[in-house]
């Protein structure tokens, strides 16, 4: 019998395992030269939720956040990715075997196959990425996908570590909101949540139940067109920010009973 909490476990590595593939995949197939993959990998991020707040929201705390996304913009891939503030602490990696064994020999001094011990060392410099991102190291870019990025986004369990660093506090919808911004800056009418056939295939609402009286009658009118939209905010969307941390009313706070 399994414990429920590797079923859970299995489940998340099965999830994040298909994510990266897919979009490793993508990004193979913007090269036509296979020995770029070394130099990059498709990275993750960690966020926490706020237990003590009524709504629970995530926040990313590790990087100090710029009021814009830093964009790679490099030949063949311009427009499709963005990368964490270093440094690039992001939990866990992972990596396909071509880009294991080029790692092993890369510069200036990666040799991302041994561990080994020097000044300062932690744990973190290998699993968290620190070294693979360093360019003192590895010196592999980091790619976060804009457009999907809510797959490659880890929960860190714990959820306290954001005390640490309250003044880094970025929200996801925030994040969300950043990226959005920047897609839509491609183009006055680019539908941005749309697959190759024009066909919205965003977050979809629906309600499950049959009998009408129990049904949560929300008004659904700006998500009907945030569909009609292909994804776009409104500038009026777009200006309204959560409040920090600092902002809240002093109820928010309390510790839930």
């Amino acid at each position: 019998m399994l414990k429920p909490s590797f079923v859970i476990f299995s489940f998340y590595i099965s999830y994040y395992l298909e994510s990266y593939l897919n979009g490793t995949y993508q990004f193979y197939s913007l090269f036509f030269i296979s020995q770029k993959v070394a130099d990059y990998c498709i990275g993750f991020m960690r966020y926490e939720n706020q237990e003590r707040r009524f709504d629970k929201r995530r926040v990313i705390w590790e990087f100090e956040w710029d009021s814009h996304l830093h964009m790679i913009n490099h030949t063949n891939i311009e427009n499709r990715y963005f990368t964490s503030p270093p440094w690039h602490h992001q939990g866990m990696s992972m990596a396909t075997k071509q880009q294991l064994l080029a790692w092993k020999t890369r510069g200036p001094d990666c040799h991302f196959h041994k561990i080994v011990r020097r000044y300062g060392y932690h744990r973190e410099r290998i699993t968290g990425g620190l070294d693979l991102y360093n360019p003192n190291f590895c010196n592999v870019t980091q790619l976060l996908p804009l457009d999907s990025l809510e797959d490659f986004l880890i929960n860190h369990l714990p959820n306290k570590n954001y005390n640490r660093m309250p003044l880094n506090i970025l929200t996801t919808r925030n994040l969300h909101k950043l990226r959005v911004n920047k897609m839509q800056s491609f183009g006055a009418d680019r539908r941005i949540r749309v697959d190759g056939d024009g066909t919205y295939d965003g977050i979809e609402l629906f309600e499950d139940e049959r009998d009408h009286t129990k049904r949560m009658h929300f008004d659904l009118t700006e998500y009907h067109a945030y569909v009609e939209n292909g994804g776009r905010l409104t500038e009026k969307q777009l200006e309204y920010w959560e409040w920090e941390e600092q902002d809240l009313p002093e109820y928010y706070e309390k510790e839930v009973k």
